[in-house]
Formats: C-alpha cells, sequence, structure tokens
C-alpha cells in the first residue's frame, strides 16, 4: 500500500497538539473518523482498490496522509470492574461475516450480532442487549438495563459495585502503533447524564428525572465520584495528552437545565483535574449543539469532537468559540455526511465548501478539521480523497 507522500514541516501529533495548544502549525489537522465507513466495507469486502490491503483504520489514514486522532480502539483499555454482583456476558445473532464486527460501542465475535448482558443483584437481575443493524451499519440498544421503576435499588446497586480501571499496557500498545502520525484519546466513560441514557434510555432517563429527582440525583453523584477516582489514578500517564468523555452534547436530549445539574460538576472539576496537568478534555458532541455551547465554556471543556454545521447540526462553525466563550477551546469538525455524501460535482462542491469553511475560520488556530460525528459509510472513496486535497490546499498555516 502507498501513503501521501506530501513533505511536511510537523508531524500529525505536533499539529494536533498545536492546535490544542492554539498556536500556528504547517495546516490545519485532517483529522477525519473513518472508523465506521473503514468496518463497514472492510466487513463487506468492498474497501477500495487503493486499501484494498487495509486491515485497520490507521492504514487508510495513512494512506491519506491524515492526522490520527482516535478513541474507538483505546476505550477497551478503560475497563469495568464490578466488586459486588454477579455480571455474565453472551453473544447470539448470525451474520455472514468471518471476521470480528467492529463498532463504536461493542466488538462482536465473527458471524454474531447480538451482545446479551446480564447483573446479578441482591434486588432482581439486570438485562440488557446490543443488536446490530446492517442497514444502519451501527448497532443499538435494543434493551436497556432499566425499564421500570422498580428496579431503581438494582440499579443503584449495580452503580456502586462499579468500578473503572486501565489497562495501561493496551492503552500504550496503541500509542505506539500511531506513534507520531498523532494521538490516541483515553476514554473517560461518560457524564452522569449520558450514563443514565445507557441505563435507562434517553426517554425513561428523562421522565425519572422528572419523576424522582433527588433518587436519580444520587445515582448521579455515585458515577461522578467513580469516574473522578479513576481520573485521578490515570490523569498523570505519560502516554495520555487528552481525554474524551464519549456523551453526544445534543440539546435535544441535554436541555440546558439537564446539562447544568447532572454534566457542569462533573465536566468542571475533569476539565481542573486535567488542565493542571497541561493536559486536554474532548467530549462527543455531533448533533443540535448550538444551545449548549455557553455551559460547555463555563465547564471550561477543550473540545468538542464532531460539532456540525447545518443543516443535520445547527450552529455554523466559525461561530463556535465566541459562543463558547473559552479562549482556549478548538474547534472540531465539519467534514459533515451532507458532503461526505455528494455524487454530482463532488470534488468542486467539496473543494467549494472546504476553501469557504477555512477562510471564515480566520487564522485557523484552535480548529482541526474532522469529521462531524464519523464518516458515512456511503461516502465514495473520492470524497475523502477530494476532502484530503482540499484541506492540505486551503489549510496551510505556516
Amino acid at each position: 500500500m502507498l501513503f501521501y507522500t506530501r513533505s511536511f514541516q510537523m508531524t500529525g501529533r505536533e499539529r494536533i497538539l498545536a492546535a490544542f495548544q492554539g498556536e500556528p502549525a504547517d495546516f490545519v489537522p485532517f483529522a477525519p473518523n473513518i472508523y465506521q465507513w473503514f468496518y463497514t466495507h472492510y466487513s463487506n469486502g468492498t474497501l477500495p482498490e487503493e486499501v484494498a490491503d487495509a486491515t485497520h483504520p490507521f492504514d487508510v489514514l495513512r494512506y491519506l496522509g491524515a492526522d490520527i486522532l482516535a478513541r474507538w480502539d483505546t476505550q477497551w483499555a478503560t475497563q469495568t470492574v464490578y466488586t459486588e454482583g454477579e455480571y455474565s456476558e453472551t453473544y447470539t445473532g448470525y451474520s455472514h461475516w468471518d471476521k470480528p464486527l467492529v463498532t463504536a460501542f461493542n466488538i462482536y465475535p465473527p458471524h454474531k450480532t447480538e451482545r446479551h448482558r446480564k447483573f446479578v443483584t441482591p434486588y432482581g437481575t439486570l438485562t440488557q442487549v446490543w443488536s446490530y443493524t446492517p442497514e444502519a451499519a451501527a448497532d443499538f440498544e435494543a434493551k436497556y438495563w432499566w425499564t421500570d421503576w422498580s428496579e431503581y435499588e438494582a440499579v443503584r446497586f449495580m452503580m456502586e459495585a462499579t468500578n473503572y480501571v486501565l489497562d495501561a499496557d493496551k492503552f500504550h500498545y496503541w500509542v505506539e502503533q500511531v506513534g507520531n502520525d498523532g494521538l490516541v484519546m483515553l476514554n473517560l466513560t461518560e457524564s452522569p447524564l449520558k450514563r443514565l441514557h445507557w441505563l435507562a434510555g434517553p426517554q425513561n432517563a428523562t421522565m425519572f428525572i422528572m419523576d424522582h429527582p433527588a433518587e436519580m440525583q444520587a445515582l448521579a453523584e455515585i458515577h461522578q465520584r467513580k469516574v473522578l477516582s479513576f481520573l485521578e489514578q490515570v490523569v498523570d500517564n505519560p502516554d495520555v495528552d487528552v481525554f474524551i468523555s464519549t456523551d453526544n452534547l445534543d440539546a435535544m436530549f441535554y436541555p440546558p437545565y439537564f446539562y447544568k445539574t447532572y454534566c457542569h460538576d462533573f465536566f468542571a472539576k475533569a476539565a481542573e483535574i486535567i488542565h493542571s496537568r497541561g493536559k486536554y478534555l474532548v467530549v462527543h458532541a455531533c448533533g443540535r449543539s448550538k444551545a449548549l455551547l455557553p455551559l460547555v465554556g463555563r465547564s471550561k471543556i477543550d473540545c468538542l469532537e464532531g460539532v456540525t454545521p447545518p443543516p443535520m447540526g445547527d450552529v455554523e462553525l466559525p461561530v463556535v468559540r465566541q459562543m463558547v466563550g473559552y479562549p482556549n477551546f478548538t474547534v472540531n469538525g465539519g467534514i459533515d455526511v451532507v458532503h461526505q455524501e455528494i455524487t454530482e460535482n463532488a470534488e468542486s462542491q467539496i473543494h467549494d465548501y472546504t476553501r469557504a469553511l477555512f477562510e471564515a475560520m480566520g487564522d485557523k488556530r484552535h480548529f482541526i478539521f474532522a469529521s462531524s460525528c464519523n464518516t458515512s459509510p456511503l461516502t465514495p472513496w473520492e470524497n475523502l480523497v477530494y476532502f484530503r486535497d482540499a484541506a492540505r490546499q486551503y489549510g496551510r498555516m505556516g
């Protein structure tokens, strides 16, 4: 496999760190998240000829000469340990894929499409099911852990029994795989609100919060205590420069009132710990984030991963830093699905879009040109090349 050979003054690692630091670089970092696109084509044997022998997203990113800012692999280095109760899991379903099926949330063994999890407590048994949907090339929670308020004590028991630990060797492995081509992020799990969403689903979690605020706040405090304790244990790891909370700060699911009550304190305290070591906090946030931007600034979050412009999102990237109001904030996004999937006059449209965006971003510091969430499996290979070419043509800084 050949790789993009344009000469650079900086490595991908240096370029991304310069963006977080607000320092000028040779080019704006070009850091698409191609994991979903890659694994869909890899599993189906439909990778383009140019990268047909690729076995990992890093192979494709290096072919493109992209800067790597990744979290899918390193999320598995943050591991859940249960101190009480009884946890088990099984895999079922059927697919024709003879390789492990990798998604943003799970790794399914060959030929399997469902993950069944069970946790036995003194207050009853909780179960959860993940199911992979080929049509969406993604998996979803088919059954949430928590489906009825009567399960509250069992849920609380599970949360109290949950601790997080870092497999430092696994994380270091991925640091070495990336090398100087970029950075990998350490997974901090998620905010208390997102944890409640994972447990009960956004709809039930919202209803439970409205009907039982004190009890839900108690669960939020348990999760926050556990994650901040984990952070204190890992924050000085020399392999780690960037931490990520894998939320989705979409105001549809994170209305400002909920953010203030269930997210701000967590993010602010995490940011304080991380900043004291000169490191950075990223939170995933594709979708409609405009109403949350001032709150993000007050929490001193350093970057939202995947800021999405209209029509899928509700804020234009050039005004994001002003709305956040936090001088160290870095904008990450811009490679949105609308432009990813263009099929007519794609090269000229992608170049026109990228040129206009980069011009509107001003001096282009504190900016990472990245996927607005992910790269759609429907994205033509040529469009990734066009984005690469446009990013390097219009993103020169030095």
